[in-house]
């Protein structure tokens, strides 16, 4: 009797923990994926272009506007804070969340369709910035828009061609649910693990420490690659486009600041000499010992360069 009322309550255990174990592996992603496109959602907005939807934030009450063209992978969740001195529209590229592949393949294409953004939303001349792998979008803007543009930002931005490594393509592609589970099991290690994981330089892993706002604004900014399935078309097209690049850099004539770390391995510092190299009225600003990361980790000196110049082209 004794017996089979242990095993009773062995197999209700059995059963609790193969039930948990569910819910925790699938149901949970499930609910939290939900909530969390819901929320992104709510935060922006979509403009009914003639190539198609365009989904945008635009934050910000008055100033010029800095239009943010973000990196690869991405969205409309990873741009700057706007200030009291300018307003900033983030548009999410081609590929990315709610706006399809359709509505443009290569840089030129997408420089177009955010002209017509701009035209939708009234807006006449922007600071058109180029985040990473929102650099070709943004050059071909400048080069194709100079009376739309009233100058264009070059942060840690992709020039010229560059392949995907078969081991960068294996990192991403893991299922909506691993990349969850990935990007909690980093949470759930502490931020020194998130800094050195993420940040080469110990001194910059030592910066972020410090200051609890900085390991926030990182922790964000790496669940801006998630969920990967809304985000795929956008990346997978950006390696394809960006592995034949040939930008008109040299008809660039707006004012142009190359903003770039030297110990970038993401993207690597030549790509900000070339740009110089090209771009006839250009200025490149070198911050020392930066990593791809350099807006967490030299956040003071970086909106120094950008309000600075933007005030300069505003003027």
């Amino acid at each position: 009797m004794e017996r089979g009322c242990r095993l009773r309550v062995i197999k209700k255990l059995i059963i609790f923990v193969l039930t948990s174990i569910f819910l925790i592996y699938f149901l949970f992603p499930f609910v939290f994926k939900s909530i969390f496109i819901t929320k992104l959602n709510s935060e922006s907005q979509i403009y009914e272009s003639s190539f198609g939807p365009i989904e945008y934030k635009l934050r910000g009450n008055k100033g010029p506007v800095v239009l943010i063209l973000h990196g690869t992978p991405g969205g409309h969740d990873q741009t700057i804070v706007h200030t009291s001195s300018y307003r900033v529209l983030t548009p999410s590229r081609p590929g990315y969340l709610r706006t399809p592949l359709s509505v443009g393949n290569s840089p030129l294409e997408q420089a177009t369709a955010f002209k017509e953004l701009l035209d939708g939303l009234n807006i006449q001349k922007v600071i058109v910035t180029g985040i990473s792998g929102g650099g070709p979008s943004s050059m071909e803007f400048a080069a194709a828009f100079p009376d739309r543009t009233l100058g264009l930002l070059a942060l840690e931005a992709v020039s010229f061609p560059i392949d995907l490594s078969d081991e960068d393509a294996a990192e991403l592609e893991f299922s909506d649910r691993d990349t969850f589970f990935s990007l909690l099991a980093l949470n759930f290690f502490g931020d020194k693990v998130i800094a050195e994981f993420l940040l080469p330089n110990k001194i910059n892993q030592e910066k972020l420490l410090a200051d609890p706002g900085k390991i926030q604004s990182l922790k964000d900014l790496i669940w801006t690659i998630w969920p990967f399935s809304k985000r795929r078309d956008g990346f997978y097209n950006d390696y394809e486009e960006f592995s034949n690049l040939s930008l008109p850099l040299s008809s660039i004539k707006v004012p142009t600041s190359i903003i770039h770390g030297d110990e970038d391995i993401d993207v690597d510092i030549e790509h900000a000499r070339y740009i110089k190299k090209l771009v006839p009225n250009s200025t490149l600003h070198v911050i020392k010992g930066a990593d791809h990361y350099m807006l967490l980790t030299h956040t003071e000196e970086i909106e120094k360069l950008i309000n600075d110049f933007i005030s300069e082209v505003t003027l």
